[in-house]
């Protein structure tokens, strides 16, 4: 007869893992936290490519060099994060 100990350690006593509600809030806290990342450098990142699809001279217009873009777009807040990009309104500009 073999004994087949490798697995599990059969000598501990077991003891099931219990999550207290602030662990759980704790974890909830990280997760909340890094989807409100994502989502925000997912607008930094559109607001960036819609300055970049503007011509030199609407930028111009604004004020951005188009080196500054990154810059500029970095001291956005939510709520200028949330702009409707301005491409769109060019489009009804030039028909």
């Amino acid at each position: 007869m073999y004994l087949n100990l490798r697995d599990l350690n059969y000598f501990s006593p077991i003891q099931p893992v219990v999550h207290g509600p602030r662990e759980r809030a704790s974890a909830d806290g990280r997760i909340r936290k890094w989807f409100r990342t994502a989502y925000r450098n997912w607008r930094r990142n559109k607001m960036i490519a819609a300055l970049q699809s503007l011509d030199d001279a609407t930028l111009r217009d604004i004020g951005v060099l188009r080196g500054n873009i990154h810059n500029i777009v970095d001291q956005f807040d939510d709520h200028e994060l949330n702009m409707t990009p301005i491409e769109a309104s060019c489009d009804a500009r030039t028909r």
